[in-house]
C-alpha cells in the first residue's frame, strides 16, 4: 500500500510540474568575483513576464483543481485522494489558508481507513505554515511528519526544514540535534546503492541547508552564505531536475538573498532576489504566491538601498498578485508597501494601506498586532496622521514589551522613549516629553549592538532623525522659558549636538563599515575588532530572535526560551562594552571612526580662528534650522517653516540655470535673483549680526543645501527691471553675492574642522603639485586617445563645452567602459602643473597612466596639491559600487593590476600630507542626493588620510572658466603664501567674475564670466583657514 501511495504522489507532481526549463544563468561575475547585474530595471511591469511561464498548462489544471468541489460521496478513500490532490495544488497556487484546511480532511479521512501519504501532508501543512510565519505551529507538523513511517530522503527534507523552523524560534540546541539527524539519515541513504541519483543528492542538499538556517540565526552570516551555495550547487546539478526542485532553488536563492542583505552587500542581494522572481515565473508564472514573494523580497532589498519609489511599485505589484489570487487585503504584502511609503514620508498613504492590512487579517487581529509590534514606524505612522491616542498606546505596548525582554538601556527601549517623546511633544507637553528625549537620545545617538546591523537601517535612521528632530524643535521652543532652566546644557548648544549627530548617518556607517576592514591592517587591531564585528552581528540576529519571540501569539510564546536568549544577549552587550572600552584606550583613532561623539558648541569654538563662524544647517520634515556660531561669543538658532520637499524644490529651480547640458551661451537660462535672495533671508538672514562680521564662514550643509553652493546667494535683494547689458551676463557683475562678503569654505560634518585641524604641523612637502586627469575607460577610449593625442582644443567660440555629464540610462550597466571620456581634463591639468612648475613626466598622469594602481603605488606625502580630474562616482552607478569612488582607467587599459576605481575604502588607507585634494569633475546633484553624499564620503575619507581641504565642483563645468578658475586660485597660493585657502578660492572667484570673458578673434568679449555657473561651481570643502605656509 505504501508502495502505491508513492507512485500517486509521484504522478501527481509529474502531472502538476512537468520537466523544469534550464536553470537561468546565474548574474555574471567579473574577475575579482564581484557579483555584477546585467540591468538596473525596477519597473514591475517589466519584471514579471507571462512569456517566462514553462507550461501554461500545468498552472491552470493546478488552479482549476483548487476551485473543484468536493466529490458527492461519503467514500473515505476518494474524498481522502481528492482533498490531498487539492490541498497539493492550493500549495501550488499560494493559497496557503486552503492548504492547511484541506490537507487536515485528507489526514482525517487517511484515519477512517483510507491510504494517503500522511508524512507529506503534515510536511506540507507545515511548509504552509512557516510561509505564513506560524512557526511554531509549523514545528509541530514537521514533528508529527516525522513521526510518520516514509523513505529516507522524504524524511531528509521534512528534517531540513524543522531545523529552519527551530531555527527561527531561537530553539539553537534543538536544531543542532535535529541537524545531526538529518546527517546520520542522509548517511544511512548513502550507503544505499539502489536509491536514485537524484534522491541521493536531493538528500545530500539538505544537509548544507540545514547548517545554513543554524548559522544564519547564530549571526554568522558569511559562514551560513557558503552552506547556502553549496546547497544549491547540489541541487542545480541533478541530472534530472524536475520543476519542483527548480522551485526549491528560486527559494533558496531567494533566502541567499536575505543573506547578502544582512552582511549588508545590496547590489548582490538584488541580483539574487532578480534570479528568483525569473524561477518562480519560469515554473509558476508571474502571479503565483511564490513570484509575489520574490517580488516582495527584491522590493525591501530595493528600499534599503534607498531606492523607494522602485520599492513602492514592486510592493503594489506584490499587493495586486495576491489579490489575483484571492486575497483581497493581503496584510503582510499591504505592510510591506506602507513601510516604502514611511520611507517617503507619505503619512496618510501609509495610514491607508496599514488600515487595509488590519481589514485584511480580519479575525487574526492578533497576527496583525505581532506584525505591528515588531515594526515601530506603525505607531509614528498613526501620529504622524492625527491619531495621537491610539498612536500612544501602542508606543507604550512597543515600550512593555522591549523592557521586558530586553532591559532599560537596549536601543529599541530607547527608541519606544523617543517615540513616545515625539507623542507628547506633539500634544504639548513638553515637561514629559523633554523627560523621555533625555533618556532615550543618549542611548540612540551612542548606538547598540542591536542598532548596527546593515538590516533596516535606512528606517531606522529615518526614525531616529524624526526622534532627534522633534528633540531639537521642543528645545528651541522652550529657549528663556523656566522649563529651559531645569535643562543641563544650553537648548541652543543642546540642539546643535543633536543636529550632528543626524546628520550623515549614512555616510558614517560606510566610513564605519570601511575602517572595519581597514583593521585587518593592524594585527594588533584585527583580532579585537573582528570580535567585536562578530558580537555586533550575533546580538543582531539574537535580537531578531528576541522581537520574534516577544511579538509571538501567547500560545506560542516559550518564557524558558526569551530567558535565555535575554542572557545571552546581555552576556554579550558586557563583553562588547568592554572590547570598545579597550579599543578607545588603545586605539582612538579607529574608535572615533566607528563611533565618533556629537560634536559641541564648544569643540567648535575652540577651533575657530578671529575672523571665522560656523553656519550649520539641518533640513526637517517641515523645517530648516540655522545655527551660527562664531569664534567667541553666544551661539544663536534660528528656524525657517521651509520642510523638505519645498527646500528640495526651491534648490532645484536654482539649480536649473547652473547645471546645464547646452550648446550656445544663448541657451543658459537667467540665474532667478529673487529666489536665491530669499533662500538667503530665510536662512541665513535671522542670524545675520550673529556672523556678519566673520570674512571666512564654515559651513555645513544638510540635505537639498549640499547641492547648492552658498557663496552664490544674493544677500540684498536686486532690484528687477534692469536693461540688459550689451555683453550677456555682465548684468550679474553689480550683484551683492554672499562671495563678496566672505569667503566659504564647506565641512561635510561639524565635527570635520576638528579632524583637520588637528593635523600635526609639518615642513612643507618638497613637491607641489600631482594630478591624475583624462583616464581611459575601456580599449576603445585608449585608441582614440592614440588617434587623436591627449590634448584637446579649446572651447569653439560661442559654444558651451561641459564635462561630467555621466549618462544615466535605465539600461545602465556594470561596466566601467560606459563612463564618458572626459578629454578636457588634460588641458586644465596641464594648465595648473605649468602654473605651479610642476613636472609633466613626473607629476602628471594622463590617461592610460591615471590608474588606480599609480595612486596606490605613489608615496603621496611628497606633494602639496592632488587632482583627480575624474568621474565622482555614487553608490549604484556601477553594479556592486556601495560606497563612493573615483573612476580611473580601466584594467585592460592600465594593465597594471589596478581594478579601475579608487574607492571610499581604498582613499582611507592612502597617506597624504596634503593642502589640498581637487576632485574636478564630480556633480553633487548626482543620484538625487546620492552625490553630495558621496562628496561627503569622499571628503571624509581624503581627511582622514591627511588631507586638510577638497576642492570639489558641484556641477559639470564649462571648461575654459573652470581651467581660468583652478589655475588662477593655485598661482595665488603659491604667490601669497600666507594667503588661506578659502580667501584664495574667494578671490580667484571675483576675479573671473569681474573680469572679461572669453573674446572673438576681433577683440570683442563674447559673453560675461559673471553668471554663477561659470564663476561658482568650485566648492572648497575642509580647513579654509589654512594657508599655503601652514597648516
Amino acid at each position: 500500500m505504501k508502495k502505491a501511495t508513492g507512485l500517486r504522489r509521484l504522478g501527481l507532481v509529474l502531472a502538476l510540474l512537468a520537466t523544469a526549463p534550464a536553470l537561468a544563468a546565474p548574474a555574471d561575475r567579473d574577475g575579482d568575483g564581484m557579483m555584477r547585474r546585467r540591468a538596473t530595471e525596477s519597473s514591475a511591469e517589466r519584471l514579471l513576464d507571462p512569456a517566462l511561464l514553462d507550461s501554461q498548462i500545468r498552472v491552470a489544471e493546478a488552479r482549476a483543481l483548487v476551485d473543484q468541489p468536493p466529490p458527492e460521496t461519503t467514500h473515505a478513500q476518494t474524498l481522502a485522494d481528492f482533498y490531498y490532490r487539492r490541498g497539493i495544488a492550493a500549495s501550488l497556487v499560494g493559497r496557503q489558508p486552503q492548504v492547511v484546511r484541506d490537507l487536515r480532511q485528507a489526514i482525517d479521512y487517511s484515519r477512517q481507513n483510507a491510504t494517503i501519504n500522511r508524512a507529506d501532508a503534515y510536511y506540507q501543512i507545515g511548509l504552509s505554515l512557516l510561509t505564513s510565519s506560524r512557526t511554531l505551529a509549523a514545528v509541530k507538523e514537521f514533528e508529527a511528519a516525522l513521526a510518520e513511517d516514509q523513505p529516507l530522503g522524504a524524511k531528509t527534507r521534512v528534517l531540513a526544514n524543522l531545523i529552519q523552523s527551530l531555527s527561527q524560534l531561537g530553539q539553537i540546541d534543538k536544531a543542532k540535534a535535529r541537524l545531526a539527524l538529518l546527517k546520520d539519515t542522509q548517511q544511512e541513504l548513502a550507503a544505499n546503492g539502489r536509491i536514485p541519483r537524484n534522491n541521493q543528492l536531493g538528500a545530500q542538499g539538505n544537509v548544507p541547508w540545514g547548517e545554513f538556517n543554524i548559522l544564519q540565526a547564530e549571526g554568522k552570516y558569511a559562514e551560513a552564505e557558503a552552506k547556502l551555495r553549496e546547497a544549491i550547487a547540489i541541487w542545480a546539478g541533478m541530472p534530472n531536475t524536475i520543476a519542483g526542485n527548480v522551485l526549491l532553488i528560486g527559494n533558496m536563492r531567494r533566502q541567499l538573498a536575505y543573506n547578502l542583505r544582512l552582511q549588508g552587500r545590496l547590489a548582490e542581494a538584488e541580483n539574487e532576489a532578480r534570479q528568483s522572481l525569473v524561477i518562480t515565473q519560469q515554473i509558476l508564472g508571474p502571479d503565483s504566491h511564490r513570484t509575489a514573494m520574490s517580488l516582495s523580497a527584491l522590493s525591501v532589498i530595493l528600499a534599503d538601498q534607498g531606492r523607494a519609489k522602485e520599492a513602492e511599485a514592486l510592493a503594489r505589484r506584490t499587493v495586486e498578485i495576491n489579490q489575483t489570487l484571492g486575497h483581497n487585503k493581503p496584510g503582510g504584502a499591504l505592510l510591506t508597501l506602507a513601510n516604502a511609503l514611511i520611507a517617503q514620508y507619505q503619512w496618510p498613504e501609509a495610514m491607508a494601506q496599514i488600515d487595509l492590512a488590519r481589514q485584511g487579517f480580519g479575525d487574526d487581529r492578533e497576527n496583525f498586532e505581532i506584525a505591528a509590534l515588531k515594526n515601530p514606524a506603525i505607531p509614528l505612522v498613526f501620529l504622524k496622521t492625527g491619531h495621537h491616542d491610539e498612536a500612544l498606546v501602542r508606543i507604550e505596548r512597543l515600550i512593555a514589551a522591549n523592557r521586558a525582554a530586553l532591559g532599560e538601556t537596549a536601543y529599541p527601549t530607547a527608541e519606544g522613549l523617543g517615540l513616545r517623546g515625539v507623542a507628547l511633544a506633539a500634544a504639548g507637553k513638553k515637561a514629559q516629553a523633554l523627560a523621555d528625549f533625555t533618556a532615550a537620545t543618549p542611548i540612540l545617538i551612542a548606538g547598540s549592538a542591536e542598532s548596527d546591523d546593515e538590516v533596516g537601517n535606512r528606517a531606522r535612521d529615518q526614525r531616529l532623525r524624526l526622534i532627534l528632530e522633534a528633540q531639537i524643535d521642543l528645545l528651541l521652543s522652550i529657549r528663556g522659558t523656566p522649563l529651559a532652566a531645569t535643562l543641563a546644557a544650553d537648548p541652543v548648544a543642546e540642539s546643535f549636538r543633536l543636529a550632528d549627530a543626524a546628520r550623515g548617518r549614512t555616510v558614517q556607517r560606510a566610513l564605519s563599515a570601511s575602517a572595519a576592514r581597514m583593521a585587518a591592517n593592524s594585527p594588533a587591531l584585527a583580532e579585537i575588532a573582528r570580535r567585536e564585528q562578530d558580537i555586533q552581528k550575533n546580538l543582531s540576529a539574537l535580537s531578531g530572535l528576541m522581537a520574534n519571540a516577544i511579538s509571538a501569539p501567547a500560545e506560542e510564546q516559550d518564557p524558558k526560551r526569551t530567558d535565555e536568549l535575554r542572557a545571552r544577549i546581555d552576556g554579550l552587550r558586557q563583553e562588547r562594552a568592554a572590547i570598545l572600552k579597550r579599543i578607545e584606550a588603545e586605539f582612538p583613532d579607529y574608535a572615533k571612526l566607528i563611533a565618533p561623539r556629537p560634536t559641541t558648541v564648544a569643540d567648535v569654538q575652540a577651533r575657530l580662528k578671529p575672523g571665522e563662524a560656523m553656519l550649520a544647517f539641518y533640513s526637517a520634515e517641515n523645517t530648516v534650522y540655522t545655527w551660527s556660531i562664531p569664534a567667541q561669543g553666544a551661539p544663536v538658532a534660528s528656524v525657517a517653516a521651509l520642510g523638505r520637499l519645498d527646500l528640495d524644490a526651491r534648490v532645484r529651480h536654482l539649480r536649473r540655470s547652473l547645471d546645464l547640458s547646452v550648446q550656445s551661451i544663448e541657451e543658459i537660462p537667467e540665474f532667478d535673483l529673487a529666489a536665491a535672495h530669499d533662500l538667503f533671508a530665510a536662512l541665513l538672514g535671522p542670524s545675520r549680526s550673529n556672523w556678519d562680521r566673520a570674512d571666512t564662514l564654515f559651513v555645513v550643509p544638510h540635505g537639498p543645501l549640499a547641492e547648492l553652493p552658498l557663496a552664490l546667494l544674493p544677500t540684498e535683494r536686486v532690484a528687477a527691471g534692469k536693461p540688459a547689458p550689451a555683453v550677456p551676463f555682465a548684468l550679474y557683475k553689480g550683484v551683492p553675492w554672499l562671495a563678496r562678503k566672505a569667503a566659504v569654505a564647506q565641512l561635510p560634518s561639524a565635527g570635520a574642522l576638528g579632524t583637520v585641524r588637528a593635523l600635526a604641523a609639518r615642513p612643507a612637502a618638497p613637491r607641489r603639485f600631482l594630478a591624475f586627469g583624462d583616464p581611459l575607460f575601456s580599449k576603445d577610449q585608449a585608441e582614440e586617445a592614440r588617434n587623436s593625442g591627449l590634448a584637446v582644443a579649446m572651447a569653439q567660440r560661442g559654444a558651451v563645452k561641459r564635462r561630467n555629464l555621466t549618462r544615466r540610462a535605465a539600461d545602465f550597466t556594470a561596466e566601467l567602459a560606459q563612463l564618458p571620456r572626459l578629454p578636457d581634463t588634460a588641458e586644465e591639468v596641464q594648465s595648473i602643473a605649468q602654473a605651479l612648475a610642476a613636472d609633466p613626466e613626473k607629476d602628471l598622469f594622463l590617461g592610460a597612466r591615471a590608474s588606480d594602481a599609480r595612486v596606490g603605488g605613489l608615496d603621496l606625502t611628497q606633494w602639496r596639491i592632488i587632482m583627480f580630474a575624474t568621474h565622482g562616482l555614487v553608490p549604484g552607478d556601477l553594479a556592486g559600487l556601495d560606497q563612493p569612488a573615483l573612476a580611473m582607467s580601466a584594467p585592460e587599459v592600465a594593465g597594471d593590476g589596478g581594478t579601475g576605481l579608487l574607492t571610499m575604502e581604498r582613499i582611507m588607507r592612502l597617506k597624504l600630507d596634503a593642502d589640498w585634494v581637487v576632485l574636478s569633475a564630480c556633480n553633487t546633484a548626482a543620484g538625487e542626493g546620492a552625490g553630495a553624499e558621496a562628496v561627503s564620503g569622499l571628503g571624509r575619507a581624503f581627511f582622514y588620510a591627511g588631507a586638510r581641504a577638497l576642492l570639489v565642483s558641484n556641477w559639470p563645468v564649462e571648461t575654459v572658466s573652470a581651467r581660468l578658475l583652478t589655475t588662477d586660485l593655485f598661482r595665488r597660493q603659491v604667490a601669497e603664501p600666507s594667503l588661506t585657502r578659502a580667501r584664495a578660492l574667494q578671490r580667484a572667484m571675483l576675479t573671473l567674475l569681474d573680469g572679461p570673458g572669453p573674446l572673438d578673434s576681433a577683440g570683442k568679449e563674447q559673453f560675461s564670466y559673471a553668471h554663477p555657473t561659470f564663476w561658482a561651481p568650485f566648492s572648497l570643502v575642509g580647513d579654509g583657514g589654512g594657508s599655503f605656509a601652514s597648516p
